[in-house]
């Protein structure tokens, strides 16, 4: 009989601990079972933002290629970009620094994506900043072309009407807008001639003008010039210096040793005289005539 109540007390003592395992077992795997699902959720966190970041790279390279094309285009026609040129620099950072850290933490990868969206972000504005100011600088070009266009069609037939108008007033100068008839005096002091270089104190000169087109009478300056046979101003402290400006080459200066202005009219004759400062050497001498549209005419005589 007690060894009967002994096996039964053993037994309730077996079951009771088997449903203590039990219940600790099924415990037991429930925290498994949950870390798991944490440790699979963090996981697929971490891929989820590890592809989101990839492809946030992809996108910010692929922009950087669009944005250099761009800046270049800016930088042909405005040629300042500094401020363009720091956001892509820093894009260019950040994806740099995307690549290296590989690292699949998941604060990083935070990080690394908020940088890449500022970035991208940061690009895109330039972008459209630059879209504008380039839109609106062709636009600009394209006005001044047009205004250049008119202005250059414009300056052309000008020229022409100028050339033409040139032409004939040349034909008319220089075919008949002469000094003629010269006639030199060199002179002693009461006016007598003479030819002796140490004797002589002063050059008397003149010429015919005659034929003078209407278009060139009227007041004009008339300059008389002497040279010796090397083209040399004669000496002077006080030359008449004046600019001639012909109609049919460039303009040059000339020291003259008279100069007056002459009520021109169709035929004149004018007279200069001209007292020297130095007494002239022996040798030849030349005397020219000169108006503000060039050169009229000239002489030579000789000193002994």
């Amino acid at each position: 009989m007690k060894t009967q109540k002994g096996l039964i007390v053993a037994i309730a003592v077996l079951a009771v601990a088997l449903i203590g395992s039990l219940i600790w077992g099924a415990q037991t795997s429930g925290k498994v079972d949950k870390l798991q699902s944490d440790k699979m959720a963090v996981e697929a966190s971490l891929d989820d933002m590890t592809v989101l970041r990839d492809e946030l790279a992809t996108e910010v390279e692929t922009m950087m290629t669009q944005y250099d094309e761009l800046a270049s285009e800016n930088t042909r026609l405005n040629g300042e970009l500094s401020e363009s040129k720091d956001a892509l620099g820093k894009a260019q950072s950040a994806v740099s620094r995307a690549k290296r850290n590989a690292a699949n933490e998941l604060s990083s990868l935070r990080e690394q994506i908020e940088e890449l969206q500022q970035a991208k972000l940061a690009l895109q504005s330039n972008m459209d900043m630059m879209i504008a100011q380039n839109d609106s600088l062709r636009m600009q070009i394209g006005v001044l072309e047009g205004d250049l266009a008119m202005a250059t069609e414009s300056n052309n037939s000008l020229m022409l009407e100028n050339e033409a108008k040139g032409t004939q007033i040349n034909n008319l100068t220089y075919q008949s807008f002469k000094a003629t008839s010269f006639q030199v005096s060199p002179e002693v002091k009461r006016g007598n001639a003479s030819s002796k270089a140490g004797r002589v104190r002063r050059i008397s000169a003149s010429f015919d003008l005659a034929n003078v087109p209407p278009i060139f009478q009227g007041e004009r300056p008339v300059y008389l010039v002497i040279t010796d046979q090397d083209g040399v101003p004669i000496p002077r402290t006080d030359y008449v210096q004046a600019t001639i400006r012909p109609l049919d080459a460039e303009p040059h200066d000339i020291m003259a040793v008279e100069g007056r202005t002459e009520d021109l009219s169709e035929t004149q004759r004018i007279d200069f005289v001209h007292e020297l400062e130095n007494k002239l050497d022996a040798g030849s001498y030349t005397i020219s005539a000169y108006t503000d549209i060039g050169f009229l005419g000239s002489s030579t005589f000789r000193l002994r």
